[in-house]
C-alpha cells in the first residue's frame, strides 16, 4: 500500500468515526428532547372557523398529538363530546378544543316543537340572529281583489318572542330567482308550541316575504298593533 492509499484509508476511517460521533450526538439530543416533552396525548383541532353558537361537526375537527405536560385536562380528545353542544364564542381555525369553548345546545321546553323555515339571508338574518336569540316574525301578504271584496296588502306580526334554536348554513334558493340566479337563504330553527307552529306554517306558505326582528328585551307587555294594512282605493 502506497502513501496515497494509506492517507485515503485514514481519511475514510476518520469520516466514519465522525459520522458515528454525529449519530451518537443526534441520538443524545433526541433523547433529551423526548425526556423534556414526555408522553404525547391526542386532542381535537379545528380545521375551519366556527361562528359563535354554531354546532361543531365532526368533519370540522382533526386529531393531533401534543405533549401531555402541555395539554390540560380541559382539552377535548373524544369527538363524541361535541354532540348536543355549540361554540360558546367564535372559534378560529387551528384552535385546540377545550371545555370552556363549548356550551350546551338550547333545549326544547315541554310541549314545544322544532320547526325550521327558510329565511332570506339579508332581510331576515343579516348575521345578527344567533341560536338563543329571541325574535318577532313578520310576514307581508299581497292584496287580493275578488268579485265583491278587496283585500288590501298587509304586514302582519305572525309570532312574537320566538326563541331561535339553530341557524343553518347559507344556501341558494333557486325557486325565488330568475334565470337560475336565486337568492341567499338560511334555514332557521325555532322552538314553538303546536298552535304557533300552525301559524308559522301558514305564514311561510302564503306570505310574500318573512322577516325576523331581533328582540332587545323580552320584558314588558307585547306590542298591541299586530298588523298594518293598506287602505284600498275605492272606485278605481
Amino acid at each position: 500500500m502506497n502513501p496515497r492509499q494509506r492517507r485515503g484509508v485514514v481519511l475514510m476511517a476518520l469520516a466514519g468515526v465522525g459520522a458515528l460521533v454525529v449519530f451518537v450526538m443526534v441520538l443524545s439530543y433526541v433523547g433529551q428532547v423526548r425526556d423534556q416533552i414526555g408522553s404525547m396525548t391526542t386532542v381535537l383541532q379545528l380545521q375551519s372557523d366556527v361562528p359563535a353558537f354554531a354546532p361543531i361537526d365532526v368533519a370540522a375537527v382533526r386529531r393531533v398529538e401534543v405533549p401531555s405536560k402541555w395539554s390540560p385536562d380541559t382539552f377535548i380528545s373524544d369527538p363524541a363530546r361535541l354532540n348536543a353542544r355549540v361554540a360558546a364564542t367564535a372559534l378560529p381555525k387551528g384552535a385546540y378544543l377545550q371545555e370552556g369553548m363549548l356550551a350546551p345546545m338550547p333545549a326544547l321546553a315541554p310541549g314545544q316543537q322544532e320547526v325550521a323555515i327558510m329565511i332570506d339571508a339579508e332581510t331576515g338574518v343579516a348575521g345578527e340572529v344567533t341560536p338563543g336569540s329571541v325574535v318577532d316574525i313578520y310576514g307581508t301578504f299581497q292584496g287580493q281583489q275578488g268579485a265583491r271584496t278587496v283585500t288590501p296588502p298587509c304586514a302582519i306580526r305572525i309570532l312574537s318572542r320566538v326563541p331561535v334554536l339553530k341557524i343553518g348554513q347559507l344556501q341558494t334558493d333557486v325557486k325565488s330567482g330568475s334565470q337560475g340566479g336565486g337568492s341567499s337563504v338560511v334555514p332557521v330553527t325555532f322552538a314553538l308550541s303546536p298552535d304557533d307552529t300552525l301559524r308559522l306554517t301558514y305564514g311561510e306558505s302564503f306570505a310574500v316575504k318573512l322577516r325576523l326582528s331581533l328582540m332587545g328585551s323580552t320584558t314588558g307587555a307585547p306590542p298591541k298593533i299586530n298588523r298594518q294594512c293598506a287602505v284600498p282605493e275605492v272606485g278605481r
